[in-house]
């Protein structure tokens, strides 16, 4: 994600408020962090959706992210839980630690905010060069199904609608435009989160944009090789399903051995 695409991302005030109902993998990265019996990173951590509930169970655990903004939201919101979050203001891309890693996750498709192969690779070389020897990179992300690619861009799509966590108050989430290039395997959206005010009327309307790149299961497997994992496995979703349908989501493992 360049700088040009973070002032076009969803503002950190309002990530959680969009994103915080999301749980149901929490409990798949804090069982393969405890797995790992040792240090572990998280790259693209944002406002501690995941890490702040890893630190909860007592993992070692750091995080890194290139947004300021969300790194702050995730102190403010561990210093209230009582918490001490060791982050750190750095790209997946290229990043350096003291510390090498038992495990290096990538939650909820951050590695998809990589647009091109050499950003790819970059971010794999430097992980693995952060693993311990025999540590683990655990990473998900999706491709687009045939049905999603060919629907109609310019209609609306409600993605998600819900109570504000503070107000209580109904949020819709919209997708408002979707653009699939299907030949650099890109994902351009246009997005919006809509409140009501407490009669149900419409109020505040927060736009923004988000990029991602798709990445096939056969293509992942070449850049793992090519960033020097020798050995990897790929699952279709949290509970551990194998990969066998375009909705399902990529869940990988690689090993530095």
């Amino acid at each position: 994600m360049e700088a040009q695409d973070l002032a076009q991302y969803i503002e950190p005030r309002l990530y959680d408020i969009a994103y915080s109902w999301h749980t149901a993998d929490i409990p798949f990265w804090i069982a393969r962090a405890k797995q790992a019996r040792g240090p572990v990173l998280e790259a693209g951590c944002g406002t501690g959706r995941v890490l702040i509930p890893m630190l909860e169970a007592g993992v070692d655990a750091e995080g890194l992210d290139l947004h300021p903004g969300m790194l702050e939201v995730l102190k403010k919101k561990a210093a209230a839980a009582g918490l001490a979050a060791p982050v750190h203001l750095a790209d997946m891309r290229d990043f350096t630690m003291t510390r090498r890693y038992m495990l290096i996750t990538i939650p909820f498709r951050a590695f998809m905010h990589l647009l091109t192969t050499e950003d790819q690779l970059r971010a794999l070389r430097c992980i693995r060069e952060h693993l311990e020897s025999r540590g683990a990179l655990v990473l998900n992300l999706f491709y687009p199904s045939l049905a999603r690619i060919v629907e109609p861009g310019e209609e609306e799509r409600v993605e998600r609608e819900f109570a504000h966590p503070e107000t209580g108050l109904p949020v819709t989430y919209v997708s408002v435009k979707r653009e699939y290039d299907r030949v650099r395997q890109t994902l351009r959206a246009v997005m919006e989160l809509r409140e009501s005010d407490a009669r149900g009327y419409a109020g505040a309307v927060h736009r923004h944009r988000v990029s991602l790149r798709w990445t096939y299961r056969f293509e992942m497997e070449l850049l793992l090789r090519t960033a020097g994992f020798s050995r990897y496995e790929v699952m279709g979703g949290f509970d551990g399903r194998p990969l066998e349908r375009d909705t399902d989501e990529m869940l990988w493992t690689a090993w530095k051995d």
